[in-house]
């Protein structure tokens, strides 16, 4: 073999490698979660095509943000639960982790860690909400809100 033969194979060896670990990179988590205590109300979760819709047809919502629209429409089929000026999306595994609890008379909070992919804002909207993406949910408890009317 000559040398422009091994060069010629040298070379091609490196762009398969090259782009290897460029897809490799392009796959991976960032690597920088933040590691968060959320709070959620117990009543979910609710599917994040209804809260799209939601957002879509709302009044409350008029003049949310198109790209995080678009954003939540790409994380394709989650499950929300709903905080105090937050939705909270995660897949269907984690979702399961928190109690879903619909009731009268009191407020339920459920309170996990988790970790945190993406935040986002709905925009400057009536009632703003962030969108947050998380995962690996570890459930810590609930509290729960007596509203006196019993």
């Amino acid at each position: 073999m000559g040398n422009k033969t091994i060069f010629a194979i040298v070379v091609v060896l490196a762009a398969i490698l090259a782009l290897v670990i460029v897809f490799n990179a392009a796959e991976a988590p960032a690597g920088n979660c933040e590691n968060m205590n959320l709070t959620v109300y117990s009543e979910g979760p609710i599917e994040l095509s209804k809260i799209i819709e939601d957002v879509e047809t709302g009044s409350y919502y008029e003049g949310y943000d198109n790209e995080t629209l678009n954003w939540m429409k790409s994380l394709g089929n989650k499950e929300v639960f709903s905080g105090n000026g937050t939705f909270v999306v995660m897949d269907s595994y984690d979702a399961k982790k928190i109690p879903s609890q619909y009731v009268t008379d009191v407020i339920i909070i459920e309170h996990f860690n988790c970790d945190v992919l993406e935040k986002h804002s709905l925009g400057d909207v009536k009632y703003p909400k962030d969108v947050i993406l998380v995962k690996n949910v570890k459930y810590l408890g609930e509290e729960i809100i007596d509203l006196g009317l019993a």
